[in-house]
């Protein structure tokens, strides 16, 4: 028992250093800071925030509940855009900051898992960010690069992992304290989840939930005002449809009938009708046919002469924060001939709009608590 306090202590420790430390390297950029205070609505004024993470991993299924049983940690540093000029907020009345972050997270179990460093692009809605306390809710999606992989040999029961570059998303709750016009204190918990959507067999994918505290210093001080709301948005056209096209790939592993592996294609179409039913939200539903070449290489590999097309019927909720939309669907499918996968899944997917019509972004397909495919998705909105 004292190994493990002692341990316990020493990860205690190196979590406020890695903070300390991160505060200090931001401190230094107040040179270019401006002398007086400026209102938020001029321009985009930028932030740089740092953050210490502790948390847990879940063991969402009994094959890698063994080497679940450990706390990650780790760091991150963002950059951020405050976007509260009225353009951006009167039509949703809402406050939002947008930009980036870089971490490191330690898995805490170095000989299996490793440690992981990751590239995220964020958004960031702020609930009434006019007072010293004020809140957020962040989303963000990117790709991170994994120390430790699954391997036969060396690596076996690393289960969670099996590409070296994965994709990784997280949504975090927070709670920010203003010190004063620059200066700003977090406390927040965060959902993240890393996963190669199924590009490469073994994939249970890892979700962790973190606690953590940080800081953000902006580089000019800021004043918000509270944006004025207005019933714009209900006297524009409230109906809409889009239709994406939709690519990925995906490796049918080697076996020792079929020593090489197989890079085979995913290719097909979503088609979503749509409205708006409040500032920031809408309601879908919609169909997509999709031409699985994993599914079409397995079936060869063990003779089978099934359709590899599938088609499904999609219902779901959309948040519509500006350029950038964020949709959770529940898709059931209505032609699958090969029966390889479960009848009804989840698909989230996170797409921009650029332009009033041109839409691009991703998506990701989920059976239950495993991801089964990433894909790249680009269309156009009416």
């Amino acid at each position: 028992m004292a190994v493990s306090y002692t341990g316990q202590i020493f990860r205690i420790n190196q979590f406020f250093i890695f903070l300390a430390c991160a505060i200090s390297a931001i401190l230094p950029f107040s040179a270019f800071a401006q002398p007086s205070d400026t209102s938020a609505s001029e321009g985009a004024p930028f932030l740089w925030g740092v953050q210490a993470h502790r948390g847990f991993i879940l063991p969402h299924s009994t094959a890698i509940a063994n080497v679940s049983h450990s706390n990650p940690y780790g760091l991150e540093v963002r950059g951020m855009w405050l976007r509260a000029e009225d353009r951006h907020t009167r039509k949703s009345g809402l406050v939002a900051q947008r930009g980036f972050l870089v971490n490191y997270i330690n898995f805490d179990n170095p000989d299996v898992l490793g440690h992981s460093a990751s590239a995220v692009a964020l958004i960031e809605p702020l609930i009434r960010p006019g007072g010293r306390l004020y809140g957020s809710v962040q989303m963000g999606a990117g790709v991170t690069f994994l120390s430790k992989v699954y391997d036969e040999t060396t690596n076996p029961t690393n289960l969670f992992f099996s590409t070296l570059l994965s994709f990784t998303g997280m949504v975090n709750a927070k709670l920010y304290y203003r010190l004063n016009p620059r200066c700003e204190l977090s406390l927040g918990y965060n959902y993240n989840h890393i996963s190669n959507g199924g590009m490469k067999l073994p994939n249970k994918g890892m979700n962790f939930p973190m606690a953590n505290v940080g800081f953000q210093y902006h580089l000019r001080p800021i004043t918000l005002i509270r944006p004025l709301k207005t019933d714009e948005w209900k006297q524009q056209t409230r109906n809409y449809a889009y239709v994406l096209s939709i690519s990925s790939i995906k490796t049918a592993q080697a076996t020792p009938d079929f020593p090489t592996n197989e890079y085979t294609l995913l290719l097909g179409a979503w088609g979503v009708v749509g409205r708006q039913i409040g500032r920031l939200s809408g309601v879908s539903a919609g169909t997509e046919w999709v031409h699985d070449g994993w599914a079409r290489e397995i079936q060869d590999r063990k003779g089978i002469d099934k359709s590899a097309w599938k088609g499904a019927m999609l219902l779901g909720y959309e948040v519509l924060a500006g350029r950038t939309r964020f949709g959770i669907h529940f898709g059931a499918y209505v032609f699958n001939p090969s029966g390889d996968v479960d009848p009804v899944y989840q698909r989230y997917s996170l797409l921009y709009r650029f332009g009033d019509h041109l839409l691009l972004g991703t998506s990701m397909k989920c059976h239950r608590h495993v991801a089964d495919v990433i894909d790249v998705r680009m269309g156009w909105l009416w």
